[in-house]
């Protein structure tokens, strides 16, 4: 049974993260700019090794989804610790400087800046200080004959001689259907899926960043052409039974954002909320859970908001405004389209909450304080809570 999450008060003030993964399970608090010691540092192959986590090592990396860099700062971080002396954002900037920012943000906020990646790296405050030269000094690196993991440049490349196949390294904010498009990959993103079906696993919503897809393998030639006529839900491949549930709403106009039972009610009276009452409606899902868009509409926010942590807040054509909150891992940018079901998150339990879900809201304007009973909402689309 899933944990049900409450909410401590909202505070609307802003706190920084520097980073964003799939499995973020808190809130890290940013503290003023700070000198950095001996006693917070880490030394270089340590950050190499952070690097290989948050973005597989690819230093210079902007992928759209408003983190960047090798460490996958957010801006807002990169701002507060210095960083632009050196480049207006992270991806800009060298290794040497992005680590000599990270080095001030484990100064003032400690490893839990990167949540999952710090322990995988072995990242703490009592590292050997870095030989770097952020002032911009190049140093010219001696010729091994070999490249650590580290250095390599997962980009899509050539899988092998006989050149019949493509590789594509997931990123932070990947879905197949992008991948998919953007590849131009026969047969959209069940051609992927077929293609990756064993290295994925039975939900096609779930990929993980650091995996490596085949783009044009044999397997992705096999799958049935557009205009070959559509298989019953149970023959779909790559559909989940939310995906069919879905599917089978499709001529109502809202979907659910999770396929979960509500927890805390709308309206819930109580010290713990700042307006003296609950602005939203809670599922109890587990951190991970598939996040989708209620309607089709645009993105006007995607990123870290205070107590509610991680969120996204889709305007949609009726006017109103729906809210994801807590976040574990944000799918979309601001000013995205979306469309009914479409994923834009996985639910979590970052910010002001103590346990994994997702805070629904709906309200009438894109911030908060104009909410609206969700589940009526969501009721008078044709939702069945």
């Amino acid at each position: 049974m899933a944990v049900r999450g409450r909410h401590r008060r909202y505070q609307p003030n802003r706190i920084n993260r520097a980073s964003l993964t799939v499995t973020a399970g808190g809130a890290g608090m940013a503290l003023p700019l700070i000198g950095t010691g001996v006693a917070h540092a880490a030394d270089v192959d340590t950050w190499n090794k952070v690097a290989a986590c948050e973005s597989t090592s690819r230093w210079h990396v902007n992928t759209g989804n408003g983190f960047y860099g090798g460490l996958q700062f957010a801006q807002s971080t990169w701002e507060a610790y210095g960083g632009p002396r050196y480049a207006a954002r992270a991806d800009l900037a060298t290794k040497d400087q992005q680590i000599a920012v990270a080095e001030k943000v484990l100064d003032g906020q400690g490893p839990g800046a990167w949540p999952v990646c710090s322990v995988r790296a072995g990242l703490t405050q009592g590292g050997d200080t870095p030989d770097i030269q952020p002032a911009g000094t190049t140093k010219t690196p001696k010729k091994t004959g070999k490249t650590s993991v580290q250095d390599v440049q997962p980009q899509t490349t050539p899988q092998s001689r006989a050149g019949t196949a493509e590789m594509y390294t997931v990123v932070h904010g990947d879905t197949l259907s992008e991948i998919a498009e953007s590849q131009e990959v026969k047969g959209g993103w069940r051609g992927l899926y077929a293609a990756n079906r064993k290295a994925i696993g039975a939900d096609p919503d779930l990929i993980l960043p650091g995996q490596r897809l085949a783009l044009r393998g044999r397997t992705a030639t096999t799958t049935e052409p557009a205009s070959t006529p559509k298989a019953t839900p149970k023959s779909t491949p790559g559909k989940t039974s939310s995906d069919r549930d879905e599917q089978a709403t499709s001529s109502r106009s809202l979907v659910a954002p999770v396929s979960a039972a509500t927890g805390t009610p709308y309206r819930k009276a109580g010290a713990s909320w700042s307006k003296g009452y609950h602005t939203g409606v809670d599922f109890a899902v587990p951190t991970g859970t598939s996040v989708k868009s209620v309607a089709a509409g645009q993105v006007v926010s995607a990123g870290w908001e205070g107590s509610f942590g991680y969120q996204v807040v889709v305007r949609h054509a009726d006017g109103r405004y729906s809210q994801y909150a807590h976040l574990s891992a944000i799918a979309v940018k601001d000013g995205q389209s979306v469309g009914a079901g479409q994923r834009i998150g996985r639910s979590g339990s970052t910010g002001n909450s103590t346990g994994p879900h997702l805070h629904f809201e709906v309200r009438t304007g894109p911030g908060f304080g104009s909410d609206i009973d969700p589940v009526a909402y969501l009721r008078a689309g044709g939702v069945r809570i």
